[in-house]
This record gives C-alpha cells, structure tokens and sequence, in this order.
C-alpha cells in the first residue's frame, strides 16, 4: 500500500466514525424536539447555537481550524434544526392577518392622471376603467387608509430602471398588502399640440423614471428637461399650455386623451421596456392558487446574516425571484429586505423557509401572497 492509499484508508475510518457520531447526535436532537414541543419552546435559541461554536473552537488542539470548524458546526445545526421542525410537525407561526378574495366591484385607484401607466394596468387587471386618480404614491395609500377606495394600483419596478423605492418604503410604513400583479408594456413617445415641430422644441417633461428611461434620445438634444409628477399629468400639462416649444413623454393613448400629437414613437432607450405594477390593499389575499409571496425582513449585522437566511430558500427548492434593499430608519448600516418568492403559497417547504427567516429575523412580515403576473 503506497502513502497515499494509506491516507485514504485512514480518512475512510475516519469518515466512518464520523457519520456514527453524526447519527448519534441526531437521534439525541429528536429527544430535544419532543421536548421543545411538549415545553412549546422555539427551534431557534440563539444563545445556544454561540455556546456550541465557542465549545468547538475550544475543543480544538488546533487554532488554524477554527473558521473550518464553526463552519462544520453551523452546517450540523443547520440539520439539527430542520429535523426538529419535521419532528414538531411544523406548527408554525401564522400571524393573524386578515384575508378577503379579489372583488372587482369595489372602489379603486391609481397613481397619475387619467391616461397613465398606472391606470392602464388597473384596466388590464380588473378589466374596467373605473378608477381614481391620485396625484402621488402617498396619496394612494392614504385613500386606502380613510377608506375611499378598497384596492390600488401602483408602479414598483421598471426593466430599465430597476425599483422604485419609495412603493416599497409606502408598503412597509402602512402596513399593506400586495394583492396582484400586472406587467405593462411600455412604449414612451414625444408628444406636442399642433403645430409643434422637433428642431423648434425647448422644454420636455415627464415622470422621472420616463426621463431616465428615455436617456438615450435625450442625450442628444440641448433641452431643458423638467420632472413633472407623471407621463399622464406632463401630457396634461403640455395640452394645457398649448406652446409648440414643450412637449412631453408619455404614452400614445396620452396623445388621445389630451388631443396631442405625436412627434416621434418609442424613445425609450431598452427596446423591451417593461414595467411591474402591483395592486395593494389593506388586506392579505384569500386565494389558494397564489403562487407567488413577498416578504420583508431585518437582521443583525453579523457576517453571514444575509447568506444563512436566504440559503434556506435554495435548500427547499423555492425560486427566489427579486431581493431589493432599503435602509432601516436611524440605524445606519441596518437595511429591509424586501425579497420575491415564486412557489406555491400553500406549500410545506415554503412555510419551512419562511419560518427560518422569521426565527433568524429582527424583523419579520408578509408583504403579499398572490399570482405571478405575465410579461405579454
């Protein structure tokens, strides 16, 4: 036998009582989760799980292991926890949020003037074009508040300019829930009253996102481009002033709507333009084909605190769609995470998962359970 054979076969011995010993440490962690379950004790006890790091490193004759060896530890506890869930029968945590299914007859609004993106997206959803207006994303969320209207429809991301922060700040403030989804096209034009000519143009105006989203073709132009509250309401506003040296970027029913012209089609930059709507309300969806949960969560700043939650989602096979960011009120360096998961709402695994993140979590909520939308 050479030396290398020779060290094969000892790591095989090894190997071997390692996986007793690791058998015998999970036929100990049952007795741990009958007993967690008789006593209604959480899986989850920080304190403990450091005990058992610091034991480790302890235990070893070796300091260059160190890293390895919590590392190891972590993994085993990993395992030790997921069978005590299994042993407990998953009796997890449900919050006591209340549910109601979709009612397409209830009042309804959107963000933007008749003619936006928004109320495009209402229409498409709720197959109707009974809506009210708002003129920002506050005012939306606080007519769901005093109760004038039971859904809204907002932009929350865009394929070309990525989120839009300040839905996902609105969401976690007031406590609301997404209901629905809905993919719009869109196709954002330079629109003009009569009479306008290209060379003769000055000023532009629209969302900034429609700005943003058309940098290209702005570039190369010497306007003097001017934010306004939405593509809709810039479209409006040109209309209004009736002067052939402005002009807007909004979309072609805009240019019905307010009797404009359009001067030049499709000035985004990205060809596939998209952007995601959400319909929000003050209550979780009642629905059992929902295939598709959001959620927001805080943790501690510890290494690893972000891998270690989501890591779990991959263990149990659940599509993690989206994560986005968003920093915690005077706590520099403590940020939100608002995260995307595709999965069937009723399932075991995603209620694992979930329950890990809201063990580990300072902070833990549903932010909606509903159907995955369509890129058309």
């Amino acid at each position: 036998m050479d030396e290398l054979q020779r060290l094969r076969s000892d790591i095989d011995k090894i190997d071997r009582e390692i996986i007793r010993l690791f058998e015998r440490r999970m036929d100990t962690v049952i007795g741990v989760a009958e007993y967690k379950k008789a006593s209604n004790s959480p899986v989850l006890q920080t304190s403990r799980e450091q005990t058992v790091l610091d034991k480790a490193v302890a235990n070893l004759t070796n300091k260059e292991y160190a890293d390895a060896a919590k590392q190891l530890m972590i993994e085993i506890m990993g395992l030790s926890k997921d069978l005590q869930r299994k042993r407990i029968a998953a009796t997890f945590v449900e919050n006591d949020y209340v549910r109601k299914p979709l009612d397409y007859s209830v009042p309804k609004g959107y963000y933007g003037d008749r003619g936006s993106n928004s109320e495009k997206a209402m229409i498409d959803f709720f197959g109707n074009d009974d809506g009210q207006s708002f003129a920002t994303f506050k005012e939306v969320f606080e007519a769901l508040k005093d109760g004038r209207i039971e859904y809204g429809v907002l932009p929350i991301e865009n394929s070309s300019t990525g989120a839009i922060t300040e839905v996902y700040d609105l969401l976690r403030k007031y406590d609301y829930f997404i209901v629905g989804e809905q993919w719009v096209g869109i196709n954002h034009c330079l629109l003009g009253v009569e009479g306008c000519k290209l060379e003769e143009v000055e000023e532009v105006y629209s969302h900034p996102q429609a700005l943003t989203q058309c940098d290209g073709f702005l570039a190369e132009k010497n306007w003097r481009i001017i934010p306004y509250k939405s593509t809709a309401s810039s479209a409006k506003f040109v209309a209004k002033e009736n002067d052939v040296k402005k002009v807007a970027i909004a979309s072609e029913r805009n240019a019905l709507l307010y009797g404009l012209n359009i001067i030049k089609e499709n000035i985004q930059s990205q060809y596939c333009n998209y952007t995601r709507f959400v319909i929000i309300s003050r209550y979780l969806l009642e629905s059992s084909q929902s295939n598709k949960t959001s959620i927001v969560f805080a943790l501690n700043s510890t290494p690893g605190a972000l891998f270690n939650a989501l890591k779990y989602f991959a263990k149990n096979g659940i599509n993690l769609i989206n994560i986005e960011s968003r920093p915690v009120e005077n706590s520099p360096e403590s940020y939100y995470f608002y995260t995307d998961l595709e999965c069937d709402c009723n399932s075991l695994k995603l209620k694992e998962a979930l329950e890990y993140v809201r063990e580990v979590s300072d902070f833990f909520e549903i932010v909606g359970e509903y159907r995955k939308g369509s890129v058309n």
